[in-house]
């Protein structure tokens, strides 16, 4: 019986890791009106085709292996124009197989083409030096970074991409509208008002007590 609990726990152990490694995520965060966001990379997938992932900025091309596409995920005020390659502001990297690469551009841009009801949106990525795989290798990466690009360019939600290239089936990308953060002026005109509110009700009480 305890042989069988254990081996149980084992299973549920296993299925829960393979869940909670079984995507390439894409966190995108910012408050509307700050012009730009953070973007958080995690997780783990398997290439699904044998691709190379590019280098370079040249954006008039699209591949297979390094550019996903996705339900529409720009929103109807972006200022992302077809092609745009954005520079990361701090390293992310990508592992697929045994290799490592610095991931050095993120490409966005509408597909140009609706297909059904609405137009598909791109997401992709660049590196320092082509990097080169093969079906079925394991892939994932990590980085975090900030774009110049305000959160009302997106659509909040997330989109999960019917995937190829390295990330197989398996890549989300979730965009979030944080609540904006008082400026520090403001808080400092927040505390002498409540100050002045409290030294108004004592003065009013002493003079009601004399």
């Amino acid at each position: 019986m305890k042989s069988l609990r254990h081996f149980t726990t084992l299973v549920i152990l296993a299925l829960a890791c393979a869940t909670a490694n079984a995507a390439l995520i894409v966190n995108v965060e910012g408050v509307r009106g700050s012009g730009k966001t953070t973007w958080t990379l995690s997780g783990s997938s398997k290439a699904g085709s044998d691709y190379t992932i590019r280098t370079g900025t040249k954006s008039n091309n699209y591949s297979l292996g390094d550019t996903l596409l996705s339900r529409q995920f720009l929103s109807a005020k972006t200022k992302v124009n077809k092609d745009s390659l954005f520079a990361l502001t701090a390293s992310g990297q990508i592992t697929v197989g045994s290799e490592t690469r610095t991931i050095t551009h993120i490409f966005l841009g509408p597909y140009g083409i609706k297909l059904g009801d609405e137009e598909p949106s791109f997401f992709g990525i660049r590196v320092d030096s082509p990097l080169r795989y093969a079906k079925g290798a394991s892939s994932s990466w990590s980085g975090r970074f900030t774009l110049n690009l305000d959160i009302d360019n997106f659509k909040p939600g997330s989109y999960k991409s019917p995937g190829f290239g390295f990330s197989g089936k398996d890549t989300r990308l979730n965009f979030t509208e944080n609540a904006s953060v008082p400026e520090p002026s403001s808080l400092a005109l927040l505390g002498l008002a409540l100050a002045g509110l409290r030294f108004s009700r004592k003065l009013k009480g002493a003079q009601s007590r004399a």
